[in-house]
């Protein structure tokens, strides 16, 4: 091989890298999400002394006073430590026992449960079992009710005893018939105590609005709200279908910049300049790609499903990657990621795109159905079910057949518990 073949197979090789590199950054961009999408190009600005980022604030309303929308920063919480130690210092004198209330708090998980036993607090303190006991029965009196429980079951009777509309029976069956509680044996419970199961009943339902994890509220990660990529309105009975330009990101390149350092004449300097225009330059053609291919694929999506935004309530029709891709020509895996943590506005909510993808379910009817309608249908059936006689699965069935719909009980079993229904004896009522 000559010097020149040499040469020549170096450069195929770099310009295979070179568009190697530029593919895989744009397959990148385009599987992000809006946040990651902005800490991507902050890191970019970080590494490229050119490159600088504004994002594209919301419209003003006419009626409101402020300048810009933020709404999206988030409010800083008081932490579930912080809260909980401001009362120690406001209730107790500073003893020894109010140290070891101290210590339990630093055993607190984030439901705000200990997650130590009272052994293992006395041999990590030093201190008696009793006193780790004193302190801990202290620290289970502060707020929020429920707080320093050692388990599900000792919280939920922390928040009862402290409640004036509990059931009169509902400490003793908490504290004695727990498990036949939650497992729905109703009828042993009544037996136990002499009572109806309309009252057994009424306590299920009053342990149903306690709060299982009483620490939750004090998260201290921030939460941004989500905001939406792209707008379905509805306009003289057409679907309108736009990006949602407030808060996307805009990168520009500081040419003045990159103007002045190219006057110093400096070969590696000029280079160097060179090399980070174009990574601007391919940073715009893929966040335009991006742009183009989302809004394509929300279009077909939005398009395919129309009924969903004209009627009430909301049919979806069979539609997966694969009609997609031949629809649009594009890869099942580039349609895949266009719909990855993209979120569509509509007059009806806000709903991650990927939703608007359903399964066809297997039917009577000429018309295809998808899986999402079935469910649907499934949830009014039982919603409107008689809840004295719950419908069984197989009940459902037979009222789906009645629509044409064939599908085996199995299949609603797993459609009911998908949509975190519970079984036919675990929605019966007494009262």
């Amino acid at each position: 091989m000559n010097l020149s073949q040499s040469q020549n197979l170096t450069q195929t090789q770099t310009q295979k890298q070179t568009l190697s590199q530029t593919m895989l950054q744009g397959i990148h961009i385009l599987q992000l999400g809006t946040l990651e999408l902005h800490d991507y190009l902050n890191q970019k600005v970080l590494d490229n002394p050119f490159l600088q980022m504004k994002v594209r604030e919301s419209r003003v309303s006419r009626r409101g006073s402020q300048a810009n929308d933020l709404s999206w920063i988030p409010d800083r919480k008081q932490s579930l430590y912080e809260y909980i130690t401001e009362q120690i210092m406001l209730t107790y004198r500073d003893t020894y026992l109010r140290t070891l209330i101290v210590w339990w708090i630093n055993q607190l998980n984030d439901k705000g449960y200990v997650i130590k036993s009272i052994e293992e607090a006395a041999a990590e303190t030093k201190a008696t079992p009793i006193q780790m006991m004193d302190a801990l029965t202290l620290l289970q009196q502060l707020d929020p009710p429920g707080i320093g429980a050692r388990n599900l079951q000792e919280c939920l009777m922390l928040q009862t005893e402290r409640r004036e509309d509990a059931p009169d029976i509902a400490y003793i069956v908490l504290e004695e018939s727990f498990d036949d509680l939650i497992n729905r044996k109703w009828g042993a419970i009544s037996k136990r105590y002499a009572v109806t199961l309309e009252n057994i009943q009424s306590v299920f339902d009053f342990v149903q609005h306690l709060n299982p994890s009483p620490g939750s509220a004090f998260q201290t990660d921030e939460q941004i709200s989500i905001r939406p990529d792209i707008i379905v309105t509805i306009k003289d009975a057409q679907l309108q279908i736009n990006e949602a330009r407030y808060g996307v990101p805009i990168l520009s390149f500081n040419k003045a910049y990159a103007e002045e350092l190219e006057q110093m004449k400096d070969k590696e300097v000029v280079k160097y300049v060179r090399e980070k225009k174009k990574e601007y330059e391919s940073l715009q053609e893929n966040l335009s790609l991006r742009s183009e291919t989302i809004l394509r694929v929300s279009t077909a999506i939005v398009h395919r499903q129309a009924a969903f935004f004209f009627d009430e309530a909301h049919p979806l029709v069979p539609l997966q990657l694969t009609d997609l891709a031949e629809e649009l020509n594009l890869h099942e895996s580039t349609i895949s990621r266009a719909i990855n943590d993209t979120y569509v506005q509509t007059d009806s909510g806000l709903y991650e795109l990927k939703y608007f993808l359903s399964r066809k379910a297997k039917s009577g009817n000429e018309d295809a159905i998808s899986t999402t309608s079935v469910q649907q249908m499934i949830q009014k059936l039982i919603e409107e079910e008689d809840k004295h006689k719950p419908l069984s699965d197989q009940k459902i069935v037979d009222l789906l057949v009645q629509e044409k719909i064939d599908i085996s009980r199995r299949t609603v079993a797993k459609y009911r518990t998908e949509l975190n229904i519970p079984a036919t004896s675990k929605r019966k009522r007494f009262d």
